[in-house]
């Protein structure tokens, strides 16, 4: 059908009264003549996804939404289509007018008569229909966008000037409809990024089923509390979302919540974390039954990647501080140069490989329960050592290379430094009879240097206070040092990652509830 400007889009003469819109728009309040011609003129634009004229009509006309809004001419895209698809096609089109959808057999296209899409209709402010393009035709949508006002934009006399459009899904066989009314034309995956509800790659859609399997029974109402920096609420049903998002089985989500109550401890200082310029991501660690129950990896490759319950629980947790909490970089959060912790940071402790009591019950909890313990940290800095044959050398080499950890001359630090002790070196302290105290006491006492060493660039107020061979520590106390064995049997590479420091982040544990409660 060649494009034409008619006298109204009711198949009468001009002047007729706009029929009734039976449609769904995006908000709450419903979607009628009135309401569009309340401040003004309105422009219905009948259009379908799978039409390329239609696109075309989206393209070219929603850049001048916005100003046609202020000038008194609102514009709706009326969508055959179900409404998620209509959002979807919309904003990857650039359509910035409202947006609104029927379902089959498409009553506002029938009572408008349509045989074509896209179809601009002006409806006056009396609710008269003031005129009628079909297609695209530049000229003849000028010349209908005049008559709502002075001054208003017009489409740019941008080839092509013309060109028709599809056959309207109320014109043509019901069953036909249907089949072209389908999800068919969207990409799911394309739409989270352009939602924005990713980290920057690829998330499973959070569907109504995905999130009701992933709360697994439970009330999805139920606040954690407030997700800094936007302080967006952290409803369990929106926490599953992320946890979806990330790839996590249902049967991970109990861990996924309880990392989410202890990154919202106060004790935790999210907030500071998720703004600042320094790099520091939320390391999640995991003790007890749980681990094996889920298959969470602490042996070969323990901080790297290929093991979906590390991946994708770490992941949940970052995404609800990003999504829910605003922490995007860029926007509100200002890290510098972030680390790869910032996506996903998530590791299971060797309990059964290690020759201390494990990380839960040292901040006592029971040796069964399951819990999850959450750290503000740095980046791991790789340890090897293939050549000490004593404990002390161990140690030592161990201690000395967190000594540039956070700035090489900020000593002492009051915040945590995690240690991830692989198995051999373990074996070593295991065998010599060491216990956790003695060999964090040695590396507290090893790792010192005399201020007068100190004293370049950014240093400490200890610093400057001491006396110039006065021995400064680089932890303030030994309680400082975080001692976790993972990692794979064989190979001498321990791992130190450094604090978040200067906002008094403390360590926080949360046990895992059972699965159902």
């Amino acid at each position: 059908m060649e494009p034409a400007l008619q006298a109204d889009g009711t198949g009468g003469r001009g002047g007729s009264p706009a029929p009734e819109l039976s449609v769904h728009g995006t908000g709450l309040a419903p979607v009628t003549i009135a309401s569009l011609t309340a401040g003004g003129c309105a422009l219905l634009v009948f259009v379908s996804e799978h039409c390329p004229t239609s696109a075309l009509a989206l393209r070219r006309l929603g850049p001048l939404c916005q100003a046609w809004a202020r000038a008194g001419l609102t514009a709706v895209a009326i969508f055959e289509d179900p409404l998620d698809l209509a959002i979807r096609t919309a904003r990857r089109l650039g359509w910035t007018g409202q947006v609104a959808a029927q379902e089959p057999p498409y009553p506002a296209s029938r009572a408008y008569r349509l045989n074509t899409v896209p179809t601009a209709v002006l409806v006056g402010r009396d609710g008269l229909v003031a005129g009628t393009v079909t297609g695209w035709d530049q000229r003849a949508l000028a010349g209908l966008i005049a008559k709502a006002g002075a001054g208003l934009a017009v489409p740019p006399e941008a080839e092509p000037l013309t060109k028709p459009g599809c056959s309207s899904k109320a014109a043509i066989d019901p069953d036909l409809a249907a089949a072209m009314s389908g999800h068919n034309g969207g990409d799911d995956l394309e739409e989270m990024f352009e939602r924005g509800w990713t980290d920057g790659l690829p998330v499973i859609p959070p569907t109504a089923e995905r999130v009701e399997a992933m709360l697994g029974g439970r009330d999805g109402d139920a606040s954690l509390g407030l997700v800094p920096p936007a302080m967006g609420e952290a409803t369990l049903a929106r926490v599953a979302a992320c946890a979806v998002l990330a790839g996590c089985r249902p049967e991970y989500f109990p861990v996924v919540a309880a990392a989410a109550q202890a990154v919202l401890d106060p004790a935790f200082n999210l907030h500071g974390q998720a703004v600042t310029t320094q790099p520091a991501g939320q390391l999640v660690v995991v003790n007890g039954p749980v681990r094996e129950a889920i298959g969470l990896n602490s042996g070969m490759g323990a901080l790297g990647p290929g093991f979906r319950a590390n991946l994708t629980i770490g992941r949940a947790v970052r995404l609800l501080v990003c999504l829910t909490g605003g922490a995007m970089p860029g926007a509100m959060d200002r890290s510098t140069l972030g680390h790869m912790g910032k996506l996903s940071f998530c590791i299971a402790e060797d309990e059964e490989g290690s020759p201390w009591e494990p990380l839960h019950t040292e901040r006592g909890f029971a040796a069964g329960q399951s819990v999850v313990t959450v750290i503000g940290s740095d980046a791991p800095l790789s340890i090897s050592d293939h050549r000490s044959r004593t404990p002390e050398d161990l140690a030592y080499v161990l201690g000395w290379a967190a000594a540039s950890a956070w700035s090489t001359n900020w000593w002492p630090l009051a915040e945590p430094s995690v240690f991830v002790i692989c198995p051999e070196h373990a074996q070593m302290f295991r065998d010599a009879g060491w216990t956790k105290q003695r060999l964090r006491q040695f590396m507290f006492e090893a790792v010192r240097k005399p201020a007068r060493l100190l004293r370049r660039g950014e240093t400490t107020p200890v610093v400057h206070a001491a006396s110039p061979d006065e021995l400064v520590p680089k932890w303030a106390s030994a309680d400082a040092i975080v001692l976790l064995v993972a990692g794979g049997e064989a190979g001498r590479y321990s791992a130190v990652l450094g604090p978040c420091t200067g906002m008094g982040s403390q360590i926080v544990s949360r046990e895992v509830e059972p699965r159902g409660r």
